[in-house]
């Protein structure tokens, strides 16, 4: 008979795979702190490493972003940085990916992150504007979500969940 475990017991019994190389995330100029530490909450559970947040840390309560992302607060290496600085703190050869819907870009279940021949960071832009239109001409590629339901819009953290679980099952997940 199947019984619930508490997540917990399974994952200490049940080691998962891991990345060779996580990507890094940017979060560009969020406006809520609950969402920047959801973000890292949802980053720790797909292993990413780094986080980088656009805008100035005077604007967000530590104690919102550390609430929202609980233990994952201490597990993964964030930094708040400027708009210049994180082109910079990106490695020189890492595949820049815009998370928002442009003329150009390819629907999620399309991309193929498998076949990225060096590391990657995913973009995600502020819950009401996205992505400016000179972080995506920065960016090498451009990718959506499709939708299939009435509303074509989600919240940015859900959008990174779906985003770096799909990176994860392409890449880590797959065999």
């Amino acid at each position: 008979m199947t019984k619930k475990i508490d997540n917990q017991t399974y994952f200490n019994n049940n080691k998962t795979k891991t990345w060779n190389n996580p990507p890094i995330v940017v979060a560009w100029k969020f406006s809520s702190a609950d969402n920047l530490g959801a973000l890292l909450r949802v980053c720790d559970n797909f292993g990413v490493k780094q986080v980088f947040f656009v805008g100035n840390e005077n604007d967000y309560k530590a104690s919102k972003i550390k609430r929202n992302a609980t233990t994952s607060f201490n597990k993964v290496d964030w930094s708040f940085v400027s708009e210049e600085d994180v082109w910079k703190s990106i490695p020189k050869k890492t595949i820049k990916v815009a998370v928002d819907t442009t003329t150009e870009s390819i629907a999620l279940n399309d991309f193929h992150f498998k076949e990225l021949t060096n590391s990657f960071c995913l973009f995600f832009g502020n819950e009401t504007i996205g992505l400016e239109d000179e972080v995506i001409t920065r960016c090498d590629t451009s990718i959506h979500i499709p939708m299939t339901g009435e509303s074509f819009s989600m919240n940015v953290v859900q959008s990174a969940a779906v985003t770096l679980f799909e990176a994860s099952k392409q890449i880590v997940l797959c065999d």
